[in-house]
């Protein structure tokens, strides 16, 4: 197996799953916890945002925005071919739509909601502070999923694409010598 090829494995690999953590959470996690009343919600997001942050879910979170690129320039000798341009579609709507989003919406929003003093507050202030919250990060959760999952889909396309570059089509009635 060739390195590139190798590469584009491992790209295609951790963005699958990550879109596939993304997309589960969406599709049973957050409809379970839409059911939850406030304070069992603040307390299980607050776990699950604890124990997110491991080695296991990091290596994929954060080996897709590196192999996702490392994999488009692999391919940068055919700029014109249809693998390059869905790896840079992929390596694009990842880092912009699946790493930014969390680092600018998602992860804000987890680390003050793990400052809250679930303990101490209210049931008025833990209504706030889940308010605060869900609306704003499911938001940012569906907007990164999709990303995610369009990446994925995009790296899968450049992974079946069998086209080494754009070929320029000559009718056989035309005259190649005009």
């Amino acid at each position: 197996m060739r390195g590139s090829t190798f590469i584009l494995a491992l790209a295609t690999v951790t963005t699958a799953l990550v879109a596939g953590v993304f997309y589960g959470f969406s599709v049973s996690v957050n409809l379970a916890f839409a059911h939850l009343p406030d304070a069992v919600y603040i307390q299980a997001m607050q776990a699950i945002n604890e124990a997110i942050v491991n080695p296991i879910f990091a290596s994929a979170f954060f080996g897709a925005p590196a192999l996702l690129p490392l994999a488009t320039v692999l391919q940068a000798h055919r700029p014109f071919s249809r693998r390059f341009v869905l790896l840079t579609g992929a390596s694009v709507i990842y880092l912009v739509g699946g790493l930014g989003v969390t680092v600018v919406g998602n992860i804000p929003l987890n680390e003050t909601l793990a400052k809250f003093p679930l303990a101490t507050a209210s049931p008025k202030q833990v209504a706030a502070a889940r308010l605060n919250f869900a609306g704003p990060w499911n938001t940012w959760h569906t907007v990164r999923t999709l990303a995610s999952t369009t990446a994925l889909a995009l790296v899968v396309g450049a992974c079946l694409s069998t086209e080494t570059a754009t070929r320029k089509k000559v009718s056989r009635h035309s005259n190649q010598y005009s």
